[in-house]
């Protein structure tokens, strides 16, 4: 006869199958990697995608293009050769991680890339452990700007980021947002700032960014900065240029830091499973293009330079001092950083709610759950509506709501903090569900520590959420008190089978005073790559349950050795 704890692994390895069988064998699709084709026999002079098509041409074959609006406007300028016929198809709503995916896919919708630089482009294929064939190291250029009505200017990129009144777009989508940052990591390589306080300012443009309000475009920063509803905006060059084009009211100028600017270079890339006769014939057709007089007049009136740097217009910028991170540790650690700390939190909570949390905390009126409760909910105010976060408690034996006796309850579903239920907002839910807990404890509840773990980390995998930080934070005051429980190595041998290095969970163990068995926490955290944190006052679980969920641990954006 098996025995209790027998039967909760075995339960708990086959819940974890049925979830990683719903993940179905792939298809091959018969479209996979195929040229697009349209038909116009007997329809001369046609067009597709604003390109005039020849008589000649009875077909065109569509070759994709995945790139930022500005270039979009030169691709769409290339006419249809009356030989090849191919028409070229822009897509303007991918990032560099999407393209980058893809592309490690046999379905990929898209055959040449052309980001806005090429260092963005090296950063999304070391995330994704992969390589693109690079057709041409730049087919132009342009720059990050800061425009204003007034004649102000930052003495570098690093004051531009701390001051969050200069309105900017996200990094990670956004062009002039990315050529700011990077500028401002040349600018440590050269010793102009601390990277330390990059770090901060970085972290806290991350943690504001498409919070309060949506991620502005370029259009709308100009408009912002042209009515004075912000004092100055980033935008590229080309953005700037092409508004000026189109608003000739515009009281706008552009300016640079003393430092100079990050240039953003057009490097073209095909993607894998494109690697055909037509997509070639189209890669270097681009390439001819940018370099004719034809295509040199295509990106001066989408607002770009040519790829040695040159522009005819009297409203640019002209000769700039070029900035370009030096140390690729450096650069590699900040966008990490960033990336983190401006994703999405998906977390799920777990609060002991054993016998011994109802211990007085010296110097107040309150016990360590009212403490822990208080931490929490006050920590997750602190999220933003993009963010998710589920509520446990454990103890050994609970009869939970329905009935059942268990060693753990789920109090609130992960689910957004503004989804609605029954009228009531994720917060107001999670706050009703956390003063709800003391309630319910018993003097003699024991801490039911491993099972609880291991049963909501199979609850977070489950719920994973792709593109978010995934965590679980579990506060404790105890030690297992359990004989019919995993044992501990059984708990991190399953913890390490279970961790996906490609879907990362964030195990974060919090223990409450000087009872907790941090030796135990450390061990388990640390087994797959978590933390393990000693909260000594009611102030110190606050912080570090603030500082865990937000991704703000110092040693994220802290300077590596020698800087």
């Amino acid at each position: 006869m098996k025995s209790r704890r027998e039967e909760r692994i075995e339960k708990q390895k086959k819940s974890t199958r049925k979830w990683i069988a719903t993940g179905a064998a792939a298809v091959l699709l018969l479209t996979s990697g195929a040229i697009a084709y349209q038909n116009f026999a007997g329809k001369p002079n046609q067009e597709t995608s604003g390109q005039a098509v020849p008589s000649s041409c009875s077909t065109t074959r569509s070759v994709t293009v995945a790139t930022t609006e500005s270039m979009a406007k030169v691709i769409e300028a290339i006419p249809v050769d009356a030989q090849s016929c191919i028409a070229f198809e822009t897509v303007t709503n991918k990032s560099a991680s999407d393209v980058v995916e893809e592309s490690q896919t046999d379905s990929a919708a898209t055959n040449l890339w052309i980001p806005d630089s090429s260092l963005r482009a090296e950063l999304a294929m070391t995330e994704k452990s992969t390589g693109l064939k690079q057709v041409s190291e730049s087919l132009a250029q342009s720059l990050g700007v800061l425009v204003s009505n007034s004649s102000g200017s930052s003495d570098n990129w690093y004051q531009a980021l701390e001051n969050t009144s200069v309105a900017m777009s996200d990094p990670k989508t956004d062009s002039a947002a990315f050529s700011a940052l990077m500028a401002s990591v040349a600018e440590v390589s050269q010793g102009t700032v601390s990277m330390e306080d990059l770090g901060q300012s970085a972290g806290k443009r991350a943690q504001t960014i498409g919070v309060e309000s949506p991620v502005q475009s370029p259009q709308q920063l100009l408009d912002a900065a042209d009515r004075g509803d912000a004092p100055s905006a980033i935008v590229t060059e080309a953005d700037y240029l092409a508004y000026q084009a189109s608003h000739s009211n515009s009281k706008l100028t552009a300016s640079l830091p003393n430092t100079g600017s990050f240039t953003l270079d057009y490097p073209l890339y095909q993607i894998a499973s494109s690697r055909n006769s037509t997509v070639e014939s189209a890669a270097e057709q681009i390439t001819a293009f940018m370099a004719s007089d034809q295509g040199k007049q295509a990106l001066k009136e989408a607002g770009l330079r040519t790829a040695s740097g040159e522009i005819d217009n009297t409203s640019s910028l002209g000769s700039y001092t070029a900035l370009a991170p030096s140390d690729s540790d450096l650069l590699s650690r900040l966008w990490t950083a960033y990336s983190r700390q401006s994703a999405p939190f998906n977390a799920l909570v777990v609060i002991d709610a054993s016998g011994s949390m109802l211990t007085p905390v010296a110097g107040t009126d309150k016990t360590r759950m009212d403490v822990t409760v208080e931490s929490v909910l006050a920590g997750s105010q602190l999220f933003a509506a993009r963010d998710s976060m589920g509520l446990w408690k454990f103890s050994r034996n609970l009869t939970t709501a329905s009935g059942e006796v268990s060693d753990y309850e789920e109090l609130v579903p992960l689910r957004g903090f503004e989804e609605v239920v029954d009228g009531k907002t994720q917060r107001q839910i999670l706050q009703e569900a956390g003063t709800g807990i003391a309630t319910s404890i018993q003097h003699n509840h024991e801490t039911a520590l491993y099972d609880s773990i291991l049963a909501s980390f199979l609850s977070v995998k489950r719920q994973y959420a792709d593109g978010a930080v995934n965590g679980l934070l579990v506060l404790t005051d105890g030690q297992n008190v359990d004989e019919d429980s995993v044992t501990l190595e059984e708990l991190i041998t399953t913890l390490q089978s279970e961790q996906d290095p490609e879907r990362p969970i964030a195990l974060i163990l919090i223990g409450i005073s000087e009872d907790a068995d941090m030796n135990a926490l450390n061990t388990i955290a640390q087994s797959v790559g978590g933390e393990a944190f000693v909260a000594a006052s009611p102030a110190d679980i606050q912080q570090i349950f603030a500082q865990a969920l937000t991704g703000a641990q110092q040693e994220q954006t802290a300077a590596p050795a020698g800087q």
